[in-house]
């Protein structure tokens, strides 16, 4: 799924640190950055 620039993000989950799940919806009206690193905790 496609998101364009401008657009508000689909509803989604991720884990945090503590292994507690986090949602978007969390966070009504903040701006949210998300970081991936597709080669963290790889060993390369």
């Amino acid at each position: 799924m496609a998101v364009e620039v401008g657009q508000p993000a689909p509803a989604f989950s991720l884990m945090n640190k503590d292994r507690q799940a986090i949602t978007n919806v969390s966070f009504p009206g903040k701006h949210l950055v998300l970081a991936f690193y597709p080669l963290a905790f790889t060993g390369g």
